[in-house]
């Protein structure tokens, strides 16, 4: 891949070559790489992104296409090892990221990138929800990882408040007590942020849209029935609040947490 503006992404051109030299590391490859957004996606969507990064591609005639997408995949193949991470270049970086639905499936990847390919990359980026073998779109900061620029802003605010919090944590809940909820959930549940003080917890929400379909909320008061249960209250704001005012938003939260410790 060259680039002769750095800061013009129609001059980012990609060639099978420029992955001939194996930078990879031979550690831990840290989930968040280096670059600042990160989509999680199988051989064959990263091979449909690199095409798209290869203004002549489309020129070529059928044939040199598969051929360029076989020489290509077998440049990847060797790659298919945990620890795998290489700085394609200073704005894209790729990481192997296994076989989600285990022996004999597609393997996985991590591509890294930064702002001068996020408007190239938007109408690549899976549908599917990661961890189930797909991938979505992250926003990284200070190594945690966000869905949304409200939930990004929420983040900032309980930083500069010095508030202890888990972004986006994930865990599983019993449901052999919960029988109200029990055909709502499969035990798996996950918070937006648990923010803490004095020993104290509280669950905040940042609603996007889909979060007012009539399943999904159906599934959220289920899941905020049972985190009650356990002693962990559920206090939800619209994401527009978030994006729009982060800072009452925190406000609140605190002053809902501080009377409860």
């Amino acid at each position: 891949m060259s680039i002769n503006d750095a800061h013009n992404v129609d001059n980012f051109d990609f060639n099978p070559d420029d992955l001939d030299t194996d930078t990879g590391s031979g550690g831990i490859v840290p989930i968040g790489g280096e670059l600042p957004y990160n989509i999680q996606i199988s051989t064959s969507k990263l091979l449909d992104i690199l095409t798209s990064l290869s203004p002549g591609f489309q020129q070529l005639s059928a044939s040199a296409k598969r051929e360029w997408r076989t020489k290509l995949s077998r440049k990847l193949y060797p790659w298919t090892r945990p620890g795998f991470y290489k700085r394609v270049n200073e704005a894209l970086h790729l990481g192997y990221a296994g076989q989600p639905g285990g022996h004999g499936t597609q393997h996985y990847w991590r591509l890294f990138y930064d702002d001068r390919l996020r408007d190239r990359l938007e109408p690549y980026i899976p549908s599917e929800q990661t961890g189930g073998g797909g991938g979505e779109k992250l926003i990284e900061w200070g190594g945690l990882y966000f869905r949304s620029e409200a939930e990004l802003r929420i983040a900032k605010i309980l930083d500069q408040e010095e508030v202890l919090f888990f972004a986006n944590a994930r865990g599983r809940v019993g449901l052999l007590d919960a029988p109200v909820s029990n055909n709502q959930s499969n035990g798996r549940v996950e918070a937006d942020f648990m923010l803490f003080h004095k020993g104290r917890c509280l669950i905040l929400e940042v609603d996007g849209q889909h979060h007012l379909e009539g399943g999904q909320m159906v599934r959220d008061y289920a899941r905020d029935r049972m985190l009650l249960r356990a002693g962990l209250p559920t206090i939800r704001f619209t994401g527009r609040d978030c994006l729009d005012r982060p800072q009452a938003v925190v406000a609140e939260c605190l002053s809902i947490l501080q009377a409860r410790s």
